[in-house]
């Protein structure tokens, strides 16, 4: 019987070597996301913290790196954790079965579009753990803030995630495209176009897949979205930069 939610990896995080874990989500009932539609979710957690008190306390490194819009730093990550908080719970209950070649059977069979790393960088965990599954699917979207210092594999199948344009530049130069996020009023660069749900909200993930790594496709940016305080740290932030 086909389960919702599978267990997909657990071990030391390729960021800090702190324990870490990577959990499927969405094969029956699809995410709620209205943003990315009927994308399976693919949550990077720590072992040892409770979400809300890993990223109020900073204790997030392994699956975040030094990603500047965490809640230690300008408080502006869009994520919201309280669900996050019953993925953990049901890992350290032992609930979630196990993934493996028949799952991804089901994937390449069905072929399932997947966001990767839905919360937690992707680059966290093994590349040849995703790559797997990313194959099976054939249709994914995926971001990295940690472009700089991954396996370079992955320019295949994330976006570097940028906050300014110089970081942009920078990761561009590297080979990447981005994808950046702006304030509400901030102008695209020369070589962006915006998220098309950004555009047209009836647009969603699942229509688009501009964002799936090295191709000749432009660069992307999206305006900072979520709670209106997570917005304004944002704001604050980029204008200081």
């Amino acid at each position: 019987m086909l389960e919702n939610s599978y267990l997909v990896w657990e071990g030391a995080s390729l960021i800090d070597a702190s324990p870490i874990f990577l959990v499927l989500t969405g094969f029956v009932y699809p995410t709620p996301n209205r943003r990315t539609g009927r994308l399976l979710q693919s949550w990077i957690l720590q072992q040892e913290f409770l979400p809300t008190y890993a990223a109020k306390q900073g204790f997030d490194t392994g699956i975040c790196g030094t990603c500047t819009l965490k809640m230690s730093q300008t408080g502006s990550c869009y994520v919201q954790l309280g669900y996050l908080n019953n993925i953990y719970r049901k890992y350290i209950a032992g609930t979630y079965p196990k993934f493996g070649a028949k799952e991804i059977g089901i994937i390449e069979r069905y072929r399932y579009p997947i966001r990767i790393g839905s919360y937690g960088d992707p680059t966290a965990v093994p590349f040849d753990v995703w790559e797997p599954i990313i194959l099976a699917s054939n249709k994914w979207t995926g971001y990295s803030h940690f472009w700089s210092h991954c396996d370079e594999r992955w320019k295949k199948y994330l976006m570097a995630s940028v906050q300014t344009s110089s970081e942009a530049k920078q990761a561009q130069h590297q080979g990447w495209r981005t994808f950046r996020i702006i304030a509400p009023d901030a102008p695209l660069s020369n070589n962006e176009i915006l998220c098309r749900n950004a555009e047209d909200d009836r647009t969603r993930c699942e229509d688009c897949f501009l964002c799936d790594g090295s191709s000749s496709k432009p660069n992307i940016a999206d305006r900072v979205h979520g709670l209106n305080w997570k917005v304004s740290n944002f704001v604050k932030y980029v204008n200081q930069h």
